[in-house]
């Protein structure tokens, strides 16, 4: 019986494993049925191909963007790889254990690394993340991008150092656009966006400097983490080319910095310079700040070639060259100015200054608006059209064409234009830089074309693109007007603008050094509700200073503009001279401290010329002996050879006196009488050697002025009592 009843148990469960068999049969079965009819069933292409996207996706490589160099190669804009660091909570490998363990070391780590917020931050953020992982799987760690060496620490950060499977980290790189130099000429340089935001080189030549993005096929081998695969559609990235400015930046920044220090002091609104190379047009240095508060001045717009105003008096150049071309004109050609106040054709004309009868010449030099606009309304009166023709075909009537976007064309009204534009005190204001517009840079191509010998070119931003160094294109320089006007006018108004900084209104560039031409220019500016004064009374200004440097040879033009209130509560200066012109003294001086080839040689007999004895200073013997050989000097010590010598200058021989030869070609260094109880001379010295030596001696010293030492209050040879105080005296 037994063994019955264990047979029908054997037979019993050998049954229930066939059933299960075949179970797991019919599921093996369907599952391969379902599988062949996902593979090829009705749907089944859409299905393989929606398969293939999911794991092989075509990335963009994005090409490196070109850098933009100044003139010396000098780095103005370049492209730094910088990183966004993410999470994924949902990787395949992070396992709960590992991220409950560490997640506090993480948090800890980060709440350090980035200082933004606390570790509980930090540890709330990552758990909640985790927790909601199937919406917000990929998060952000930080809204902060890190730059290269920063990424490496964190990748070493808890969880992370896992890798992207196990570990979840994910860097996402992003090229951000770096400025060396800051904010200094940022506007020129300028910038270009997704957004279609083209501004300064940086939009000019975008094309060339964004190069052309790539592609790569992407497989995802687990959860985030994709690797690059072999295609024939893969294609490289082609880096942006470098784009090679004028812009000189030793300059810029000079002017940039005499720019604000003088828009600060006087409080005005905002101001614009440009430096400009005279023969070629080029750009040396352009710089536009706008006042944001006090001491605070940021580069938004780029007054130069954006900001189109009336010009003023800066305007009177191209109207004597008018006068003195078109209608033949004499300097010496005299005006009644009627003591500052005169009704000319329909308008009231006001000077600042009241003057009596003035050449033409004279008139330009003290900036009249009476004596210009009766020289005008007596010529054109009948024919203003002749007048503005006249103006138009200098180049003054047409855009610049400079690179970068934003120049505003001029607004130069015609006669034919009719009512409202023209009227009957059109032609009037015209003659004295009212009724027309003008861009500052418009201001300076006129002026830069007298010092080019009558020849307007276009100013120009770059000089050329490189590829990797080689130079793939180059940019001339190109010319708007062949002559402005004849040589025989160009001589005469040359001359003119020499005599406005000699005995004009610009005598704040006069200087013993180098010669400058040059206009003032002090215009009011129209109120955006009309008219030239407010509810106030007050008013604004542009004060322009604008010209051309060395004037005998000019090699530099340069403008400065700027606007400023003149009311209630801001008294400050606004004439040309005074606001403006210290800014282009400035940035003169500086070009020519920086240019030798404009300086006089200190000997013209072509011998060089030695520093003489008495340019050394007394001191050790051993520095004496270095310095001497350093500076090829001849070397003799009269006497001994003492630790401390001093420099005696010989007398001129009587025979080197009447032309013959020296009679003692060396200079003798002598001894310094140095004994122990005695007061040594350090007359001559520097007061680093004499405090030496006379504190050695266990004395006190004190002093007045800078340089060598010219006077002791103890003589030499007096006994030395220690703690004595000896007060030295010192001159350049």
């Amino acid at each position: 019986m037994a063994t019955q009843g264990r047979s029908q148990i054997a037979k019993d469960i050998l049954r229930r494993v066939r059933w299960l068999y075949f179970l797991f049969l019919l599921i093996a079965v369907a599952i391969v049925g379902r599988i062949l009819w996902i593979q090829y069933g009705p749907q089944g292409a859409e299905l393989r191909a929606q398969s293939r996207r999911i794991t092989f996706e075509r990335v963009a490589v994005e090409a490196e963007r070109g850098d933009i160099l100044a003139r010396d190669g000098r780095i103005l804009a370049t492209s730094v790889p910088t990183y966004e660091i993410r999470m994924d909570l949902a990787a395949a490998g992070l396992a709960d254990s590992v991220f409950n363990r560490h997640v506090d070391s993480l948090a800890y780590r980060l709440s350090a690394f980035f200082g933004d917020r606390s570790q509980a931050a930090y540890r709330k953020m990552l758990t909640d993340a985790r927790a909601d992982r199937k919406s917000n799987r990929y998060k952000l760690i930080s809204p902060r991008r890190v730059n290269y060496l920063e990424e490496r620490e964190i990748r070493q950060f808890p969880i992370f150092r896992l890798g992207p499977n196990r570990g979840g980290y994910i860097k996402v790189k992003v090229n951000r656009r770096l400025l060396p130099h800051g904010s200094l000429a940022e506007r020129t340089i300028g910038t270009s966006n997704d957004a279609g935001v083209r501004i300064g080189i940086e939009g000019a030549f975008d094309e060339q400097l964004r190069g052309v993005d790539g592609s790569t096929m992407m497989q995802r081998v687990s959860g985030s983490f994709r690797i690059p695969v072999p295609d024939p559609m893969n294609v490289e990235p082609v880096n942006g080319l470098d784009v090679v400015t004028t812009i000189d930046i030793d300059l810029q920044d000079v002017a940039e910095t005499a720019l604000k220090q003088q828009l600060d002091r006087y409080n005005a609104d905002w101001g614009t310079v440009v430096l400009m190379e005279v023969a070629t047009g080029e750009i040396h240095a352009m710089t536009n700040l706008t006042r944001k508060g006090p001491g605070a001045f940021v580069e938004d717009f780029n007054y130069a070639i954006g900001r189109r105003m009336e010009p003023g008096s800066t305007f009177k150049l191209a109207t004597l060259i008018t006068l003195l071309e078109d209608a033949k004109m004499s300097l010496d050609r005299e005006f009644d100015c009627e003591n500052g106040r005169a009704r000319v054709g329909r308008r009231n004309v006001v000077d600042d200054h009241p003057e009596g009868v003035l050449s033409l010449r004279r008139i330009f030099e003290v900036s009249s608006n009476i004596g210009f606009a009766k020289a005008v309304d007596e010529v054109y009166a009948e024919n203003p059209a002749r007048f503005v023709d006249f103006i138009r075909r200098t180049g003054m009537g047409d855009t610049l064409g400079i690179e970068i976007p934003g120049e505003q064309p001029p607004l130069i009204k015609h006669p034919s234009d009719g009512l409202p534009s023209w009227d009957g005190t059109s032609l009037v204001m015209m003659s004295y830089g009212y009724a027309l517009e003008l861009t500052p840079m418009h201001t300076l191509a006129l002026y830069n074309a007298v010092a080019n010998g009558g020849k307007m070119v276009r100013p120009r931003l770059v000089r050329e693109i490189r590829n990797y160094g080689e130079t793939v294109r180059r940019f001339g320089t190109e010319t708007i007007n062949p002559a402005i006007c004849s040589k025989p006018t160009l001589r005469l108004v040359r001359e003119c603008l020499e005599a406005v900084v000699d005995e004009g209104t610009g005598r704040v560039l006069k200087n013993p050094y180098y010669e400058v031409a040059a206009k003032t220019g002090t215009a009011q500016i129209a109120m955006e509700s009309g008219g030239y004064t407010d509810a106030r009374g007050g008013r604004n200004y542009l004060a322009t200073m604008v010209g051309y440097f060395p004037a005998d040879n000019p090699k530099y033009s340069c403008i400065v503009a700027i606007k400023t209130y003149y009311g209630r509560g801001n008294y400050n200066t606004y004439y040309g001279a005074s606001l403006a012109g210290p800014v282009f003294r400035a940035i003169a001086d500086r070009v020519y401290a920086s240019n030798t080839a404009w300086h006089d040689p200190v000997d013209r007999s072509g011998e060089k010329t030695l520093p003489g004895p008495e340019s050394i200073k007394n001191g050790l013997t051993q520095g004496l002996r270095l310095i001497s050989n350093k500076l090829t000097l001849p070397f003799r010590i009269a006497r001994g050879d003492d630790e401390w010598l001093y420099v005696q200058t010989p007398a001129v021989p009587a025979a080197a006196e009447a032309g013959g030869e020296e009679a003692e070609a060396a200079p003798p260094y002598l001894a310094v009488a140095n004994d122990s109880d005695t007061i040594p001379s350090v007359k001559g010295m520097g007061l680093r050697e004499a405090m030496y030596l006379l504190e050695s001696k266990g004395l006190r010293v004190t002093y007045s002025g800078k340089g060598r030492v010219t006077g002791q209050s103890v003589a030499e040879g007096t006994r030395a009592v220690r703690g004595q105080t000896v007060h030295l005296t010192l001159a350049i």
